[in-house]
């Protein structure tokens, strides 16, 4: 079972290292936040910091089910299309979290690096383009990539697979719930929360 870790060193032996992109690599929370309640609000739900935070890590289409929990397939398609469209039109806004990134940095090209996302493909590369650091990574795991998103193991799993390593020699870097119980879930032996990690 994996170890959840407040240090950001990989320990020794690590055979990889895994990182989340939103709110982990770049605080993408503070924008999507602003966004999603403009959208929602035109669409008549308030949504409170609470509500979005409670929520965090969950991917797009079950958080704008969420919202709006008896409408058609067809409005929800409508108001996850603007809400990630004014995101994708602000990512010049975005700014990355600095000690997560750094770990990325040391690290490149001394092991393998993985972006493992449960976000929309799009708004994954568009993310780590306007930041300046898609080249850190030698591959990216989107929604697109597997069969279910976080919390379930699938990304994790597919990472792991496509790189040929142990899982339990590898590191994930997460800062929500469902990012650290879909880590722990897929064998990964240690699971920095980003959120208490120095």
């Amino acid at each position: 079972r994996g170890v959840i870790s407040s240090s950001m060193e990989p320990p020794a032996g690590t055979q990889a290292l895994l990182f989340d992109c939103d709110g982990t690599l770049v605080d993408t929370l503070s924008l999507y936040r602003v966004c999603w309640r403009q959208v929602y609000g035109r669409h008549g739900f308030d949504m409170a910091d609470d509500w979005f935070y409670q929520r965090v890590g969950l991917s797009v289409r079950p958080f704008v089910r969420e919202a709006f929990p008896n409408a058609s397939e067809e409005v929800l398609d409508g108001i996850q299309h603007e809400g990630m469209t004014m995101f994708m039109n602000s990512t010049h806004l975005l700014e990355l979290n600095d000690h997560v990134v750094d770990v990325a940095r040391r690290f490149k090209g001394v092991l393998p690096l993985v972006v493992v996302s449960s976000g929309i493909a799009t708004a994954v590369y568009e993310t780590l383009e306007a930041t300046a650091i898609t080249e850190l990574f030698d591959f990216v795991i989107t929604l697109e990539s597997v069969a279910r998103a976080k919390p379930a193991p699938d990304c994790y799993q597919h990472a792991v697979e496509r790189l040929g390593v142990d899982p339990s020699r590898c590191v994930a870097y997460e800062d929500s719930e469902a990012g650290l119980e879909s880590a722990i879930a897929a064998g990964i032996g240690t699971v920095v929360d980003i959120r208490v990690a120095r």
